[in-house]
């Protein structure tokens, strides 16, 4: 995890997340990612996860199947960590509908 610079603690599914001097810290991944609840995405599929105890974790990378078969995003959703996706910003944009 890497301190924030703007403040707002990492939404874990227990307690908070804050470094010794009591600034909130946020998941680290590459710059450019967009982070989300892993409620708000539709239609991924999870490819691969590395091993937990009820849940994903991002030690293997991307672990997110999206439907045109690339891989798209990293879930973290196991108990001990942040829930949340990281969506590659070099792999997802937005689109109007």
């Amino acid at each position: 995890m890497a301190v924030a610079q703007a403040p707002g603690p990492v939404m874990p599914r227990h307690g908070g997340h804050w470094n010794v001097d009591g600034k909130p810290l946020v998941s680290q991944g590459p710059r450019g990612n967009i982070v989300i609840n892993p409620d708000d995405a539709r239609g991924l599929e999870l490819q691969h996860a590395s091993p937990a105890c009820c849940g994903a974790t991002p030690d293997g990378g991307m672990n997110q199947l999206c439907t045109c078969g690339t891989l798209v995003a990293t879930l973290c959703s196991d108990c001990c960590l942040p829930y949340e996706l990281h969506l590659s910003a070099d792999h997802v944009r937005a689109v109007r509908p």
